[in-house]
């Protein structure tokens, strides 16, 4: 390929980056809310110390998941604008870190979410 072929590929490369990392702060972002709604729950009707600590913890784990995501889209778009103009494999590689780390989040939180909603099919309402 030549020089303006190679330029293009590689921008496409890093928008696509950014926009699939835009896409997981947005729903790291959703997991707050749905977080905060589960800890109001859990403090109305279930009363359980220990769910309430493993909420809280997920909010802090979110929290940091979602700031590594924003360090990371800020370092693409710096490479993208002013760096070597190369997408490598070093690039594409911790994309796919990332996109673990998202997928175990998310089935983490998940598997948080059913335990409340377990506990609330179980709870007897007087």
């Amino acid at each position: 390929m030549n020089k303006p072929q190679d330029y293009f590929l590689t921008i496409q490369l890093f928008n696509k980056d950014i926009k699939e990392l835009n896409f997981w702060m947005m729903q790291l972002e959703q997991l707050t809310v749905e977080i905060n709604q589960l800890t109001a729950i859990e403090k109305k009707l279930l009363k359980n110390n220990s769910l309430n600590y493993n909420l809280l913890a997920f909010r802090r784990k979110n929290t940091l998941f979602l700031a590594a995501l924003f360090r990371q889209e800020q370092r693409l778009q710096k490479e993208k604008e002013y760096g070597s103009g190369i997408y490598n494999l070093d690039w594409n590689h911790e994309q796919d870190m990332q996109r673990n780390q998202f997928t175990n989040h998310f089935r983490e939180f998940k598997a948080l979410q059913n335990i409340i909603y377990e506990r609330l099919i179980s709870l007897e309402i007087r």
